[in-house]
């Protein structure tokens, strides 16, 4: 067994068949097969342990597989602390920015983000002054808006109090004609009757009846009364009819002045449309040049934002002095010495890896695989799946 185990290992799999199928063979061949094939192995492993080189292999390979994960976690760590010590650099960055720590080192970088800090207050400045126009123009249209709608307000008011007179006049002209048609209709009705009294009068004289003065007397009566109804009505009918002129006049001027109102509505609501529409026009260039000024300074601060973050490098190698700067320089040292003591236990790692018998941990697990082909291929010989 002085040849390197994996030479082993390759003439093993390279023999030649010991087995062949159940169909050419007894069915107590494979059984013994798989037998030989597990007291082969457990011999192969007593030579080894005999020999001491399983105990050398062992070692090799726990160990070996021990500092290799040690080493994994190790560098999942380490980038773990870059990530943070680049967020913290570009935190000092920023710190140092907003409490304007300058220093000569970074003298350039400070410059370029001065000159477009100063490029951002200038188009801030354009920016507020379209502001304040708009908030003028905004006023101003107000300020025209409320006084029309004033007027208009003032005029519909005034339409519906005319329209409730209107309706009042149209009710009263109304109620004349239907008491004049009812006089009308009562007129003809004593006609009717006075004719028809007169009738049975003349009828009655020539009637030798017992109570005829009596009768006679009633329909006298009864045709006297209807003679005054007559002539009530009939000097009641021109009254009222002298009074539908005058109402038909008011109805008719009502009606007039109402729609006088709404066409100085509608002629109102025109003006302040025409007065509003170059106002509307003006908001709306106004609000388009403040939303451009509001993107030019977002692209700015999208340009600066970078700049500030790089300059935390600058800043972490300068170490200007600042109290406001002091938590900053403690959390990156803080950082670098946990980078440095990981970095170092890496190195001692990868020494002892280099140190580490590579043979022996590749002839253990070699040994392991082996192990597995062996043990699966006798439980299959055993059970006659092969």
């Amino acid at each position: 067994m002085a040849k390197n185990f994996s030479t082993l290992l390759f003439h093993f799999l390279l023999e030649k068949p010991i087995f062949q199928t159940a169909q050419s063979t007894p069915g107590w061949v494979p059984i013994l097969i798989g037998a030989l094939l597990l007291v082969g192995f457990i011999g192969l492993l007593i030579w080894l342990f005999t020999t001491g080189k399983l105990r050398q292999w062992y070692q090799a390979g726990t160990q070996g597989g021990k500092w290799k994960i040690q080493d994994l976690q190790l560098s999942n760590e380490i980038k773990k602390t870059e990530r943070l010590k680049v967020t913290q650099i570009e935190e000092l960055g920023k710190k140092a920015w907003d409490a304007r720590v300058s220093d000569p080192a970074y003298q350039q970088a400070w410059s370029d983000l001065e000159a477009i800090e100063e490029q951002i207050e200038v188009v801030k400045v354009h920016s507020r002054n379209l502001q304040d126009n708009l908030n003028q123009v905004s006023t101003q249209t107000e300020e025209i808006t409320q006084n029309y709608n004033n007027q208009i307000e003032t005029l519909d008011n005034q339409r519906k109090e005319t329209e409730q007179k209107l309706k009042q006049a149209q009710s009263e002209l109304k109620q004349l004609e239907t008491d004049i048609d009812s006089l009308a209709n009562q007129k003809t009705s004593f006609q009717r009757d006075i004719k028809a009294t007169r009738t049975d009068l003349i009828n009655l004289e020539g009637s030798e009846e017992p109570d005829r003065g009596e009768i006679m007397a009633n329909l006298n009566a009864r045709l006297d009364s209807l003679v005054q109804n007559l002539l009530n009505v009939s000097n009641a009918e021109p009254e009222l009819a002298s009074k539908i002129p005058a109402r038909q006049s008011e109805v008719l001027t009502l009606n007039t002045h109402v729609s006088d109102l709404g066409d100085q509505m509608k002629k109102l609501e025109y003006q302040k449309e025409q007065e509003l529409e170059p106002l509307k026009q003006q908001i709306e260039a106004l609000k388009k040049q403040i939303q451009n000024k509001t993107d030019e300074v977002q692209e700015l601060e999208r340009k600066m934002e970078p700049k500030v973050k790089a300059l935390g490098h600058m800043v972490d190698t300068a170490r200007p002095g600042s109290d406001v700067l002091q938590e900053s320089y403690s959390k990156l040292d803080s950082v670098y010495r946990k980078m440095s003591n990981i970095s170092q236990e890496r190195d001692s790692i990868s020494s002892k890896l280099e140190e580490l018998d590579k043979t022996a941990s590749r002839n253990f697990y070699l040994l392991i695989l082996l192990g597995i082909i062996v043990i699966t291929l006798a439980i299959l010989l055993i059970t006659g799946v092969l």
